[in-house]
Parts: structure tokens; C-alpha cells; sequence
């Protein structure tokens, strides 16, 4: 990954974080994209990063801040979309729409905008990485059913844009995270222990994911070891969806 330049949506916390900190140890240029302005400021005291404070559901600055990168670098030769809003919102027919506006227009608008701003400045050979979850298609979710709606489209939308821009050399593929020890993840948990010790026994490997874990994965799809593979989804959850 060296000198590659890789925008990194999430980057503040959580599996984005990780997969900055790792796309910097491997000598990548790491552009950082959150709405987490107190975040990016720790990654950025930590590693040599380019940071935006953006909300990916705000198209023109999503835009604006994507030419920017492509101005400062000539190019963009990874986007990884880990930007996402995700809570225990309740029964699905109990969510009002400014609910359901959100959730789509972050998890899923979002990682359609950042990606559409990307493409026109990502040259053959260049990837694309979104991230989707085990509850977008593989385990029900029902108190988040806007986020669980949403990661489902994201795995539709990924596969689009590697049919569309495979023939540019561009290639895309989606992240299918499990159950991951991140900031999120402990929010959804708070109150809600028991069952969620609960669901840890029932995954084949008896623990939870870590962030760097899912990371290792994202820099697979990203680099070049990964030439031959598009459209796909790659799912990191210890066998949870299994069970």
C-alpha cells in the first residue's frame, strides 16, 4: 500500500480507525472523512493523516471534500466506506420517517455519494471497499431495521458499482463485519448485557471481533493481493452467521 492513496470514511473511531491506522503502517496515504471532529483530531495526533470533518449525508461537502483530495494527490486509489449511525431504535412499524431518513441517507446514501465523488478520480487498478453487516442479510435485526435495511443495500449497491466500473479496472467489495468490539457496538450493548453475553456463546469462535481484525480484511480487499476479486462479499464474524 505504499504511497497508495486511500480515503477513509469512519475513520474516527471504530473498524474505520483501525483500517487508517493500518493503511498508514503500511506506508499508504490515508485521507480521513468523520463527522467526529474530536476523533479525527486523536487519529490525526497519532498518524500522519489527511483530515475532513464531513458528514457523508452532506452531498455538496462530501463532494467538495473528495475534490480536494483528488486536487492535493492527483488521484484516489482506495475508498473504504465505514461511515454509519446505528442505535436500538425499536419495533420496525414504530420508527417515524425522520428516522428511517437518516439511518438511509448516512449508511447507505452516504456510501453511494462518497463513492460516486471518488470514482471519476480512481485510476485501473484501484478499489473500492464498503462495509455491510451480518444484519444486512444474513442475521435479522429488528430493533435497527433502518440500519439493517440499509447494510443490505449497500452489498446491492457495491455489487453495481463493480459491474459498472470493473471494465475502468476499478473494483468493489463489500465488508460483512459480525459482532465487533467497537464504540458502537458498546452503546447497542448498554442495558442490554445479559443477552448480549448471551449471543457471544453462540458464535463458533466464543469471542467477539476486533476492530483491527476487520481491518486486516479491508486492506485485503483494498491492495493488490486482491486483483481478481469483484463484487464480492467478505464476511468477518467468526461463524456467527453460521449459527
Amino acid at each position: 500500500m505504499k504511497d497508495r492513496v486511500c480515503v477513509v470514511t469512519g475513520a474516527a473511531s471504530g473498524i474505520g480507525r483501525a483500517t487508517a491506522l493500518r493503511l498508514a503502517g503500511r506506508g499508504a496515504v490515508v485521507v480521513a472523512i468523520d463527522i467526529d471532529e474530536t476523533g479525527l483530531k486523536e487519529l490525526a495526533d497519532e498518524i500522519a493523516v489527511d483530515v475532513h470533518a464531513v458528514d457523508v449525508a452532506d452531498g455538496p461537502a462530501v463532494y467538495a471534500a473528495i475534490a480536494a483530495v483528488a486536487a492535493q494527490h492527483g488521484r484516489i486509489d482506495s475508498c473504504l466506506t465505514f461511515a454509519a449511525v446505528v442505535a436500538n431504535w425499536g419495533p420496525p412499524a414504530e420508527l417515524d420517517d425522520a428516522l428511517w431518513s437518516r439511518a438511509l441517507e448516512v449508511n447507505l446514501r452516504g456510501t453511494a455519494r462518497v463513492c460516486a465523488a471518488a470514482v471519476p478520480h480512481m485510476p485501473a487498478g484501484s478499489s473500492i471497499v464498503t462495509c455491510s453487516s451480518i444484519a444486512g442479510g444474513l442475521k435479522p435485526s429488528p430493533a435497527r431495521s433502518p440500519y439493517t435495511a440499509a447494510k443490505a443495500g449497500v452489498v446491492a449497491h457495491t455489487r453495481d458499482l463493480a459491474v459498472a466500473y470493473g471494465p475502468r479496472g476499478i473494483r468493489a467489495n463489500a465488508l460483512i463485519p459480525g459482532f465487533i468490539e467497537t464504540p458502537m457496538s458498546h452503546a447497542l450493548v448498554r442495558g442490554h448485557e445479559a443477552a448480549a453475553a448471551a449471543e457471544q456463546t453462540r458464535i463458533p469462535l466464543r469471542r467477539l471481533g476486533r476492530a483491527d481484525e476487520v481491518a486486516e480484511a479491508a486492506l485485503f480487499l483494498a491492495d493488490d493481493r486482491s486483483s481478481y476479486i469483484n463484487g464480492t462479499t467478505l464476511v468477518v464474524d467468526g461463524g456467527l452467521s453460521l449459527v
